[in-house]
């Protein structure tokens, strides 16, 4: 199933910013989500509605939406893991 995905300002200029090595890893989790051969993870607590996807030491925060021809997810927030979720719910207006 073909799953379209939309990447926002902030991941991409993270993805950007990476090495090589983790912009194309991370480039390939989204293609794989696009393939449907990978689902991000539902979040929950202060962050349902929200996914991740987990690629290494970072995590991509995607939005669920429907799409008019497939399901669209759109990749709203990139970050290291040790950060991503306090930096995303400050954000959101969550801290």
């Amino acid at each position: 199933m073909k799953i379209e995905v939309i990447v926002e300002a902030q991941p991409l200029a993270f993805i950007r910013r990476q090495s090589p090595d983790a912009r194309k890893r991370l480039r390939a989790a989204i293609h794989a989500v696009e393939r449907g051969d990978s689902f991000p993870d539902a979040l929950d607590d202060d962050l349902e509605g929200f996914y991740k996807l987990r690629v290494e030491n970072y995590r991509l925060i995607l939005q669920h939406e429907s799409g008019d021809t497939a399901p669209l997810f759109k990749v709203v927030f990139a970050e290291r893991r040790s950060v991503v979720y306090e930096l995303f719910r400050q954000i959101v207006g969550l801290e």
